[in-house]
């Protein structure tokens, strides 16, 4: 320990009278003092009482230096000084919570007073970290409450909200220290309020939803955490009031979009600028001021709150429901108006926000939207329909279906429409096969001679005419194969036995050509292949661990692609393949191989029959009861 604490005081005095001498100094070794006081733990030994009282004495007095000196470059003259000052002050209270504790409160002012001047923008994002780290900290120091929360916190709160006036590159920094300033400490956030409030919406009237879609998100987290910090009306009181206000900025743009008079139904909106007169503007406008209004809705949904709150569920679903028939009525409506022309073009921004709205819904109700899930199948039918829907809208429905499914299982299934889950099942077919050019015969002389005397040939067939399968590998295809292992895995009897076939067989073929090497894709060979070849595995696995009574056996075809993955190069395949053995160890004989199972009586083939008549002939899926009637 003495050792110790003498190589950290030599090390000290070092850097404070050698390499953070002066400015020229400092702007040349700032990055090796940074790293020579992380490696080496120089403020660690701050208390240590097994060392002598003169080493010690110089070791007290080598840090009462430093410290004298990171004060000084903090309020230097120039910017590298004041942000070599910023950076040694956080990693030094970073390294010795006592010294935290004995400066933390000289620290914060001259930090509040660094966010006062005209300063470049990296040392005022440093600075923003600093203090955030520091309040942070305090909330679990009881003894500081006083000195640094009801002293420094207002100010802080003033100070930031005057930096997004001044500096709009900093309004991402800046919402994030807002957030978890109004989450932290609500009651000394409520005088600042109103001008958060009001910077967020500045942020959430579209204009920021296609070029920053971040910073949209950043503003809408922002104004749900102002929720919890109540003010004139209860906190409870003002979360269900912007919800109100989200659902009904949603409705106006619907309603803009469609050239429909608002209703008496909008009670209330955002205080929000009135969209332009040319539609061309406006309906793009609308578009995205609904995109930030559902980033609200969800950041509100998704928000921990301390009491409980009253979801307006009717009427946040049937927001969502009117998002997803935009474009259908759109495509349908009889009226000859040069807006309607512009949705499809806004159809997948429009039909996406509904998404995101109904999968918040299902992450924050839980088991309380069993009696909304029939709603939620229906708006997602409407999602679904081919000739509207684009890659990034199917890529988000198949997203929110497989969520439903791994939440709800049959209680939601059972509403969901067959159509839906045929078309994810067709997604992760093999796209295109090469045509094959013919054959070419080679003769081969042979030596033999046939009855007419004439030498017989043999022809040859050349490797390189066999075919190959191209896949286009992309974020639907991925997707999909998550829904259908959902599907496998929570409802598998809700599955037809042709389906079952079709699936099994597809994803066979495909691990079957990975194995031969007998598929292309745009990036054969390389890493991106591999979260593809994981989820095909993970499906056969699923498929193989609940089977169905009439399924074919497929046992030894899956054995032989988990033992061929074994060689795969890339380990995430090989760990897949490895669980996918263990797993299926118990339904493997060791010297009874897979025999073909057969229907159990005629009466169980002739009910499967009957519910795939049912299906094929019904729009929408079949319910319990009326396959148990």
């Amino acid at each position: 320990m003495e050792a110790n604490v003498a190589r950290a005081e030599r090390s000290l005095a070092l850097l404070t009278t050698t390499f953070l001498a002066n400015t020229e100094s400092v702007k040349a070794n700032i990055a090796l003092v940074l790293e020579t006081i992380l490696s080496q733990n120089l403020f660690t030994y701050m208390g240590a009482t097994e060392v002598s009282a003169d080493t010690a004495k110089r070791y007290s007095s080598a840090i009462h230096k430093w410290l004298a000196r990171i004060n000084s470059l903090a309020t230097g003259k120039t910017s590298e000084s004041r942000m070599a000052g910023v950076l040694l002050i956080k990693h030094t209270a970073q390294q010795s919570p006592q010294l935290f504790a004995e400066n933390v409160g000289k620290w914060t002012t001259v930090l509040v007073g660094v966010l006062g001047k005209a300063e470049i923008t990296p040392v005022v994002e440093a600075v923003l970290q600093t203090l955030l780290a520091f309040v942070d900290a305090v909330r679990d120091i009881p003894m500081l409450h006083r000195e640094i929360v009801s002293a420094q916190v207002p100010r802080i709160n003033q100070a930031i909200l005057a930096l997004a006036d001044k500096n709009p590159d900093l309004t991402g920094p800046v919402l994030q220290m807002l957030e978890h300033m109004a989450t932290w400490f609500p009651k000394l956030f409520r005088p600042s309020i109103d001008k958060t409030a009001a910077l967020c919406l500045r942020l959430l009237d579209g204009s920021a939803s296609r070029a920053s879609a971040e910073l949209c998100a950043q503003a809408a987290q922002c104004l749900a955490a102002l929720s919890l910090a109540g003010g004139r009306v209860a906190s409870e009181e003002r979360w269900f009031e912007y919800v109100q206000q989200a659902v009904g900025t949603i409705q106006q743009c619907i309603d803009r979009i469609m050239c429909a008079e608002t209703g008496d139904s909008v009670q209330s909106a955002f205080a929000l600028p009135e969209l332009a007169d040319n539609f061309v503007v406006a309906i793009p406008q609308a578009a995205d001021r609904i995109s930030a209004m559902a980033d609200v809705l969800v950041a509100l949904l998704t928000q921990p709150t301390a009491e409980d709150v009253g979801v307006p569920v009717d009427a946040i679903l049937g927001a969502a429901s009117r998002l997803a028939l935009v474009p259908v009525r759109a495509a349908s409506s009889k009226m000859a108006r040069a807006e309607l022309d512009v949705v499809p073009v806004l159809a997948p921004q429009i039909q996406r926000a509904s998404v995101r709205i109904m999968a918040a819904l299902a992450i924050s109700l839980g088991s309380l939207m069993y009696p909304y899930l029939s709603a939620v199948a229906r708006a997602a039918t409407a999602i679904g329909t081919q000739q509207i829907s684009s890659a990034a809208t199917r890529v988000a429905l198949h997203n929110l279906l497989q969520l439903y499914i791994e939440r709800y299982a049959y209680g939601f299934v059972v509403h969901l429409p067959y159509d839906l889950i045929i078309t994810a099942v067709g997604e992760i077919c093999v796209y295109q096969r090469s045509q094959a050019p013919p054959p070419t015969l080679e003769i081969v002389p042979s030596k033999k001679r046939s009855g007419s005397g004439k030498a017989r040939g043999a022809s040859a067939l050349s490797d390189e005419t066999a075919p190959v399968a191209h896949l286009r590998w992309d974020d639907t295809t991925l997707a999909a194969q998550a829904m259908v292992l959902a599907l496998l895995l929570h409802t598998p009897t809700m599955l037809t036995s042709a389906l079952r076939t079709q699936i099994d067989s597809q994803v066979l073929t495909l691990l079957m050509l990975y194995a031969i090497g007998g598929i292309e894709t745009p990036f054969a060979t390389r890493e991106s292949d591999v979260p593809y070849k994981v989820q095909l595995l993970r499906c056969l696995e699923a498929s193989l661990l609940s089977p169905d009574p009439w399924q074919r056996a497929i046992v030894p075809h899956a054995v032989a692609v988990f033992n061929a993955s074994q060689n795969d190069p890339s380990p995430r395949v090989r760990a897949a393949s490895a669980a996918a053995l263990v797993a299926i160890d118990p339904i493997i004989h060791s010297r009874l191989p897979a025999q073909l199972r057969e229907p159990d009586t005629e009466e169980n083939i002739s009910e499967e029959k009957q519910v795939a008549r049912m299906v094929a002939a019904s729009d929408d899926s079949v319910s319990i009861e009326a396959v148990l009637a």
